[in-house]
């Protein structure tokens, strides 16, 4: 059982989570326009895309021990879930489909801004949180009523409302005889055969839960054709291959966070703080390792020397 549910008022969530005195009134209270900055980054096609940053800097140490009070002690990961999970990455969850006949990807559109106020409330309650804990959770984590990208917390958050979801889509991945794994907002079935009928039990499922797929990102993937599962090709079977652009994708990170600093890239490539993002480019430098050590240590030495 969670520990939340030893923790009655805002003031017992402060002490277990050791949050500092500031915290209660960042609890008691919505976020508002003065307390987030808006990033509008832009994207291909002249479209851009938004992305939340605290003003203050105690409202953005605040949601960082709150993350890591979540991540510890009360979220316990679905299995099949690898996105924003220690140890966890894009390779781990690609190795589930190695070998798959056949593969259905799938992409959630505005993944974060689906999750509202009242489902992280209504998540957080489920796990034995009384409804003053679960509503100054909901306060500070939340911007206009729903989840953002670029605050610390709204990893941890929409695995947890998505938990639900995790299991029923697992459960009718076993009903099928095929392997179900999350990324984020990127979720994948593989087996023997996907097909049209699957993909509409998806929709329908996620839709009851208020989540809409990006019909365009759609994919289906057959054996001997290309394969790819988050990134990484597992067309071959046995193990995992870098795509082409996976060096040069990087290069582009290290350039782009010498020039603008890394908490505006880590920001444009959609996470929360500095630190999971550098993370991430360790983990995949690492699997660069394998196939170009000369060009993986290059870069692990350029990334050492990008301060924060």
């Amino acid at each position: 059982m969670s520990i939340l549910k030893d923790l009655r008022t805002a003031e017992e969530l402060q002490i277990a989570a050791a949050l500092p005195d500031s915290a209660l009134l960042w609890l008691c209270r919505p976020l508002s326009a003065e307390d987030i900055y808006v990033h509008e980054i832009r994207k291909s096609k002249g479209r851009f895309r938004r992305v939340y940053e605290p003003r203050d800097n105690s409202l953005a140490r605040l949601l960082k021990q709150l993350k890591e009070f979540l991540d510890r002690q009360v979220f316990q990961p679905h299995a099949n879930v690898h996105g924003f999970i220690r140890d966890r990455s894009i390779f781990t969850n690609a190795t589930a489909h190695l070998g798959a006949r056949a593969i259905l990807a799938v992409d959630i559109s505005d993944f974060f801004s689906s999750i509202s106020r009242d489902q992280i409330t209504g998540a957080l309650i489920s796990l034995g949180a009384s409804d003053q804990v679960a509503v100054s959770i909901a306060n500070v984590c939340t911007f206009r009523n729903e989840l953002v990208t670029g605050l610390s917390t709204s990893p941890v958050l929409s695995n947890l409302v998505f938990l639900p979801l995790d299991k029923n889509f697992e459960s009718l991945a076993v009903e099928r005889g095929l392997t179900y794994s999350r990324y984020a907002d990127d979720l994948t079935f593989s087996g023997d055969a996907v097909d049209d009928q699957l993909l509409a039990v998806v929709a329908e499922r996620l839709s009851e839960h208020g989540f809409k797929i990006n019909l365009k990102k759609v994919r289906f993937m057959r054996k001997g054709h290309r394969q790819v599962v988050t990134g990484v090709s597992v067309a071959c079977g046995d193990k995992l291959r870098l795509p082409r652009n996976f060096k040069k994708r990087i290069r582009q990170d290290l350039y782009f966070s010498e020039k603008n600093g890394i908490s505006l890239q880590a920001l444009h490539r959609g996470f929360s703080n500095d630190e999971d993002f550098r993370e991430s480019l360790k983990g995949k430098i690492n699997h660069l390792n394998s196939v170009d050590s000369s060009a993986a240590k290059l870069f692990m030495s350029q990334l050492n020397n990008i301060s924060s």
